[in-house]
């Protein structure tokens, strides 16, 4: 995979990743706030200073159903497992998420930090067509739960139809939880 070439990760959500959604937390049997990540996925998704450094502070923007947040998450190796997580995420659909559906991330290949993360999800309650159309195209292709989508694949330009656009209110300008420009984190020299 070209380094700047852009990824897809296709993550079909487990029980314990369902406490990131507030949605889910009182009934939750996991209180982990935090999405399973593999070692070939931070690997896909991370540069290589940042995953040897075990990671760090990403901007997410997450669109779902018409609602979005954009804030710094972690995706980082908590003990041996690789995490992406962070305050729970407070749109109302994720409700309606459960084990089995997906989280979709895309972004750029082994991202230094510089550029954010987008993050969707496709559940079988509210988009079954297109969560079937995951199900059949990525058949045989998921590995520990996970498919990785480089840029150039059929598969890729596939996946990349299901994300929603990003309001311009979460496109432009600093994650909500950067107070001040000074806040930004820079890229380290290497």
């Amino acid at each position: 995979m070209s380094a700047r070439g852009e990824v897809i990760v296709v993550r079909s959500l487990a029980e314990s990743d369902l406490g990131l959604f507030a949605a889910h937390r009182s009934h939750a049997t996991s209180k982990q706030r935090a999405i399973a990540v593999t070692v070939p996925v931070a690997r896909a998704l991370l540069s290589p200073r940042l995953y040897v450094a075990n990671g760090a502070r990403m901007d997410v923007i997450c669109v779902y159903a018409q609602s979005g947040v954009r804030e710094l998450r972690h995706i980082g190796k908590v003990g041996k497992n690789w995490r992406l997580g962070g305050r729970k995420i407070e749109i109302g659909a994720c409700g309606f998420l459960d084990s089995k559906d997906f989280v979709l991330i895309r972004t750029v290949g082994q991202n230094d930090g510089n550029l954010p993360l987008l993050m969707t999800f496709v559940g079988r309650q509210r988009e079954r067509l297109l969560h079937a159309g995951i199900v059949a195209s990525l058949d045989g292709r998921f590995t520990d739960s996970t498919a990785i989508l480089p840029q150039g694949t059929d598969l890729f330009e596939a996946v990349a139809e299901a994300f929603p656009s990003v309001p311009s209110s979460l496109a432009v300008g600093l994650p909500a939880d950067i107070a001040e420009p000074d806040d930004v984190p820079t890229r380290a020299a290497g």
